[in-house]
């Protein structure tokens, strides 16, 4: 079952013009079956040529660990790695960190 955070960010994603992809994650998963693209990623997103791989974390943060392993995962030229939370509180935002296919890491 596919989380709130992961669908509202598709629906945020496709109203901007993205196309969006995630894993279907079954009932019971067979042996070896990763529920995530790569095992980090929740959604894979494109427009025109341009990539986004990204991470919905929810309301709990994100973990240094997982952090690391994002950083370290190789992805082609023009594209983005992206980890997403959402704010606890009344106020509703995206907390989200963009790390560019060079290693810069941009916090929004």
């Amino acid at each position: 079952m596919r989380s709130r955070y992961e669908i509202r960010a598709q629906k945020e994603l496709e109203a901007d013009g993205w196309v969006v992809d995630w894993k279907v994650r079954p009932y019971r998963p067979p042996k070896g079956y990763s529920v995530d693209f790569f095992g980090l990623f929740d959604l894979i997103a494109t427009k025109s040529s341009t990539w986004r791989f990204i991470s919905i974390k929810g309301t709990k943060g994100i973990l240094k660990k997982h952090l690391e392993k994002v950083k370290q995962f190789p992805v082609p030229l023009g594209c983005t790695k992206e980890i997403w939370s959402r704010s606890k509180g009344k106020t509703k935002y995206w907390h989200k960190i963009i790390i560019t296919s060079d290693g810069e890491v941009i916090s929004e």
